[in-house]
């Protein structure tokens, strides 16, 4: 996978700079990726491994080193991942149905056995799961199979132990956001929004409090194979097209959603799927 630098001054990503190689050693076809900026972390989601793939970030002078290839979680399919600020990774593992994670405390000590959090055999909304985010409270999937029946969006407790809460109002359930297509990709979480990628052409958001199915907006339908995107912390989200090799990106901080969202190339390169915003975090 590669490493593309941002311009100076912490400003979006113009397309003038070149991606270079980051690593490519021991990968085999590299899908999902997620960072913990706390921790330096790189967390790479390759399907073909076996395993959920780790590195630890390095800083010189001219941009970013990782170490070498590390095990995260065993035994485990990944097409997609993601990291909270609390350190703790969670991935899908499609063949298996299953939505899972590896805590920050198990991390801490190489413990690399993966916890399920929710089964397709016990939760409905879990269907071929596909693109993965999180905040510090629920984990988001998208679903590759049936959306438009079982769900498209999905968000539930990160503690799934709290969805058999009878508090009224609590909110601590598993809930469908949106069903508005068969098959979905890529999600990222930017403040106040939702967006997530088609198999085909469209970007579409939803607001993040949405606490029922919501009529999603299509942000743009100008790519042709969306996969993945990351919100970059201020303003920007940025999507990759595999089939258009290039990362696109589009001001995010839109109140209400809006529709025909201007699509700038932030980067070209060759089959891009994954995508990840690193900002350097001083000790």
């Amino acid at each position: 996978f590669s490493e593309g630098p941002p311009p100076g001054g912490g400003a979006p990503a113009d397309g003038s700079k070149q991606m270079r190689v980051l690593t490519s050693e021991g990968l085999k076809f590299p899908q999902g990726l997620a960072v913990d900026q706390y921790r330096k972390r790189l967390f790479v989601a390759d399907p073909n491994l076996g395993f959920l793939a780790g590195y630890t970030i390095k800083h010189v002078s001219d941009g970013l080193q990782v170490s070498k290839m590390w095990t995260a979680a065993k035994n485990v399919e990944v097409r997609s991942v993601a990291v909270d600020g609390l350190g703790n990774v969670f991935f899908a593992d499609e063949p298996k149905q299953l939505i899972m994670r590896i805590t920050a405390e198990q991390l801490d000590r190489g413990d690399t056995t993966p916890q399920v959090v929710y089964d397709a055999s016990r939760q409905q909304e879990v269907s071929a799961p596909g693109g993965i985010a999180l905040d510090n409270y629920f984990v988001y999937w998208l679903n590759k199979a049936s959306g438009n029946q079982v769900g498209t969006v999905i968000r539930a407790p990160q503690d799934a132990s709290l969805t058999n809460s009878t508090a009224a109002g609590s909110g601590l359930h598993v809930v469908n956001l949106a069903s508005n297509s068969m098959k979905c990709y890529g999600i990222c979480v930017a403040l106040g929004n939702i967006f997530y990628t088609d198999e085909s052409r469209s970007i579409y958001g939803i607001p993040r409090a949405a606490t029922a199915r919501h009529n999603p907006v299509t942000i743009s339908s100008a790519l042709t194979e969306p996969r993945g995107c990351a919100f970059d912390g201020d303003g920007t989200v940025y999507v990759a097209d595999k089939d258009q090799h290039a990362v696109y990106q589009f001001a995010s901080n839109m109140r209400p959603l809006s529709s025909n969202r201007q699509l700038t190339k932030a980067a070209d390169l060759e089959g891009a799927y994954g995508v990840a915003v690193y900002v350097q975090i001083m000790d």
